[in-house]
C-alpha cells in the first residue's frame, strides 16, 4: 500500500472527499437502507452475512486512514495480477453504521456513488452507468426490482455528470479513471459468466442459493479473461497516459 501521498494526491483525495457525486439528501429513509442492509424478501438466508461492503481503493485508503477515520472492524484485500506482474487491488471491510447512514467512519467514493459507477472510454468521454454493487447487478439480471428509487435517475446523472466540468475532471483522473475502467471490465465479465452458467434457468430462492454456492466457490468470474483483458487495457492506458499513473 501507498504509505505516503504526494502534495498532488494529498490535494486531489481532499477534493474526493468534500465532491457530493449523487444529491439524494436522507434516500435511506425511503428504502429502510437498503444499500446497507441488503436485505430483500427474496433473499434467502445466506451463509454470506448481509450488509454492505465498503471498498477502499489503495490511495484512497491511505489519505482517510491518516485524515478520516477508517471502520473498526478488520480490513482486507483483493488484487489480481497482471502477466507484467503489475498487481491491481482494492481493499474492503463490512460496512458497521446503524443502517442509516448515521456512520461515524469516513465514507469511501464507493459508498458514495451507490448505486452508480460512471463508464468511461480510455479517452475519458463518459458513455454509460452501471450498477455498483454485485446485488444490483445480479437484481438486474432476473429482472428483480430493489427498493433503492435513485436507480430510476441514471439519465439524470449520467447527465450531470458529464456537465459538470469538476466533477469530469476528478473523474478522468488518470488514477481514478484507470481503476473505473476496471470497474467496467469486471462488471462485464460477471455479467458474462452468469450468462454463459445455467443460474439464470432458475428463479426465486433456488436461484439464489445456486448464486451463493457459485460466489462462495469464486465461480462468478472467468479469471483468464478477467487477467487477458485487464492487460490489454492497462497496455493501451499506458500507451496514452504513461506508466508512472499508479505509484
Amino acid at each position: 500500500m501507498h504509505e505516503i501521498l504526494s502534495e498532488t494526491d494529498l490535494a486531489f483525495w481532499k477534493e474526493i472527499e468534500e465532491t457530493e457525486f449523487l444529491f439524494e439528501k436522507e434516500c435511506y429513509k425511503t428504502c429502510l437502507s437498503f444499500c446497507c442492509r441488503w436485505d430483500h424478501e427474496d433473499f434467502p438466508r445466506f451463509l454470506i452475512p448481509k450488509g454492505g461492503t465498503l471498498f477502499y481503493l489503495p490511495k484512497e485508503m491511505v489519505y482517510i486512514k491518516k485524515y478520516g477515520k477508517l471502520p473498526d472492524k478488520p480490513i482486507s484485500e483483493l488484487y489480481t495480477t497482471l502477466s507484467n506482474n503489475i498487481k491491481i487491488n482494492i481493499y474492503y471491510t463490512a460496512c458497521n453504521d446503524d443502517n442509516h447512514c448515521n456512520i461515524n467512519f469516513s465514507r469511501t467514493l464507493y459508498c458514495r456513488l451507490y448505486p452508480f459507477f460512471p463508464v468511461f472510454n480510455i479517452h475519458g468521454e463518459l458513455l454509460d452507468l452501471k450498477y455498483i454493487s454485485i446485488y444490483d447487478i445480479t437484481s438486474d439480471l432476473i429482472n428483480l426490482k430493489t427498493p433503492c428509487y435513485i436507480k430510476n435517475k441514471k439519465s439524470e446523472y449520467i447527465d450531470k455528470w458529464k456537465n459538470d466540468k469538476n466533477i469530469h475532471r476528478l473523474f478522468t483522473n488518470p488514477y481514478l479513471l484507470f481503476h473505473f475502467l476496471v470497474a467496467d471490465i469486471l462488471h462485464d465479465n460477471y455479467v458474462e459468466t452468469i450468462k454463459d452458467s445455467t443460474l439464470l434457468e432458475n428463479e426465486g430462492e433456488m436461484f439464489w442459493r445456486l448464486w451463493e454456492k457459485a460466489y462462495l466457490k469464486k465461480q462468478l468470474i472467468n479469471k483468464v479473461k478477467l487477467v487477458n483483458k485487464l492487460d490489454e487495457m492497462y497496455n493501451n492506458f499506458t500507451n496514452i497516459y504513461g506508466s508512472e499513473f499508479l505509484k
